[in-house]
């Protein structure tokens, strides 16, 4: 079995994507949109990226590429927890410049604020790029944020480690098969109401879950990238379950009572709940 997932090597999805699928080939992609379009096209079987951090929230491109999928969706969801470390080359320089992927420089905003708040902060594909990238042009000046495998791996000197601590990520596997209930399942909608400007909407969304008694996990919303909103709801629930099943298709009927929107519910995956934010 084919397994993508968010590259390069060396890297926390890299990790977890192991830890998931030990024996099956794995494939690593950039950006999340190629890992999941790869499981849309049916390039391969499975994708993990990342969903959502303790420190910054939602991966805005993992929902918005999977809003516009036909085929692919959550199947499975897995916490990792995310160690953070500072690395340069041996003999380093004053560090006048600092590399790594955008989520892991907003969640060690605040050790670069207190550490090197003069030096120039630049994203780049990913955590291991970051590293790879000093050492290959020989930046004396320059330091990564990556995970300690990527700086050692890549020759660099550790500088600090854990410097964003009690991180921890959620990570997805996206798959094409239909899961089933398990008893203890969760499921993340996205919903495109078609009138944009009525007054109320979400509060009246809100009220068809609350009146069938189904818990909310999560809530997010993201621009159209017209004049409208869409909001991500996470619930407690698999979609096959009776009570969230009358939810869906209430929420379906209010807001299209002619049916004449194909977006305006959708389910982007219904699987087993891990629970990700406890200790364990």
């Amino acid at each position: 079995m084919k397994v993508a997932y968010l590259g390069p090597e060396k890297t926390f999805t890299e990790k977890v994507t192991k830890e998931l699928f030990p024996q099956e080939e794995l494939i690593p992609l950039i950006p999340i949109r190629k890992v999941i379009m790869a499981v849309e096209t049916g390039e391969v079987q499975l994708g993990v990226v990342g969903l959502e951090n303790f420190y910054n929230g939602e991966v805005r491109e993992t929902l918005d590429v999977l809003t516009k999928a036909e085929n692919a969706r959550i199947i499975m969801e897995k916490a990792g927890q995310v160690v953070h470390c500072f690395g340069a080359l041996p003999n380093h320089k004053e560090i006048n410049k600092i590399y790594s992927h955008p989520q892991a420089i907003e969640q060690c905003s605040e050790f670069l604020y207190e550490n090197y708040p003069n030096a120039t902060v630049t994203s780049v594909g990913s955590t291991a790029e970051a590293a790879n990238l000093i050492a290959k042009n020989k930046e004396y000046d320059s330091a990564a944020i990556a995970p300690k495998p990527a700086l050692l791996a890549a020759n660099l000197e550790v500088l600090a480690e854990d410097i964003c601590p009690n991180n921890k990520t959620r990570f997805i596997v996206i798959g094409r098969e239909k899961t089933q209930s398990t008893g203890d399942d969760k499921t993340l909608l996205a919903i495109h109401p078609p009138i944009r400007d009525k007054s109320g909407v979400l509060h009246h969304i809100l009220g068809f879950f609350a009146g069938l008694e189904v818990n909310l996990e999560y809530i997010q919303s993201r621009p159209d990238r017209k004049k409208g909103y869409y909001f991500y709801i996470e619930v407690d629930g698999h979609k096959e379950d009776k009570l969230l099943k009358h939810a869906i298709e209430g929420v379906r009927l209010s807001l299209d009572p002619e049916e004449q929107y194909t977006d305006t519910i959708k389910v982007l995956g219904s699987y087993p709940n891990s629970h990700w934010k406890d200790d364990n």
